[in-house]
């Protein structure tokens, strides 16, 4: 018997609707399940202002360790006020329990945009994106911070705004070598995130060892700046000099 298996199914069961958080909050409904955390949607009942809740798998907070984890997450979204990066409102924690609760964004993910919603982005449209997502990732590197997860699923769109979601792996790291590396990893992230995105309007056959260099017919300045991103030729010191090769690129798109 898979007994993680049996700890998750018999600890983590979602709560259910009309469920309470505290005194104050009413659960709407679970919008999601990761493998650390439980998402609700929620209602404060004395203003009527719906939330996000995020809840630490009771599994985990049977853990010291995976408690101490999640209060650092909360401690790390408390110190954040950037408009792009929805806000901390609230905790309930106990000994066998935790919550945090954060504003509540009313979009659509871009993974839903591409997979469900079937939404397709031309090659300007998909930078221009990423143009507003550096502006969210350059606030948290100033702030020596990484997301370390900036995937399809955590960027959020709601009309012309772009928001970035879900620090459960986001680390503040002081050590130049350790924030070098983790530099990179963003910078990765947002190239494959470009890709989801250009990938959108591709309507060749996927080949199994294919490359999306040999698939997307790309403007040469996309494709350098995608290489960086990439890590295939050097990469990027910092946020100002990929938006320099961005607003490059997106010039040179519009003239065409």
């Amino acid at each position: 018997m898979n007994w993680k298996f049996l700890l998750k199914w018999i600890y983590d069961r979602p709560l259910e609707k009309g469920a309470f958080l505290g005194d104050t909050y009413k659960i709407d409904k679970c919008v999601g399940m990761g493998g650390y955390g439980i998402i609700y949607k929620c209602t404060n009942i004395k203003t009527g202002q719906q939330y996000v809740a995020k809840q630490l798998r009771p599994s985990k907070a049977l853990k010291l360790k995976e408690r101490q984890r999640f209060l650092s997450e909360i401690d790390l979204l408390a110190s954040l006020h950037h408009k792009q990066i929805p806000r901390l409102v609230d905790t309930i924690h106990s000994d066998k329990e935790a919550f945090y609760i954060m504003e509540y964004v009313e979009g659509l993910n871009i993974e839903d945009l591409l997979f469900y919603q079937k939404q397709t982005f031309s090659e300007l449209e998909a930078l221009k994106l990423i143009d507003k997502l550096l502006t969210a990732v350059d606030y948290l590197h100033k702030e020596h911070i990484f997301h370390d997860d900036i995937r399809p699923p955590n960027i959020l769109l709601k009309g012309d705004n772009l928001y970035l979601i879900d620090f459960g792996l986001a680390k503040k790291v002081s050590d130049s070598k350790a924030a070098l590396e983790r530099k990179q990893d963003d910078f990765y992230d947002i190239g494959e995130c470009l890709l989801f995105l250009l990938y959108s309007t591709y309507t060749g056959k996927r080949k199994r060892k294919g490359s999306w260099l040999d698939e997307l017919v790309l403007n040469d300045a996309t494709v350098e700046l995608l290489k960086k991103l990439l890590g295939i030729d050097e990469g990027y010191p910092d946020v100002p000099s990929i938006r320099e090769d961005l607003d490059r690129t997106i010039k040179k798109l519009l003239l065409l």
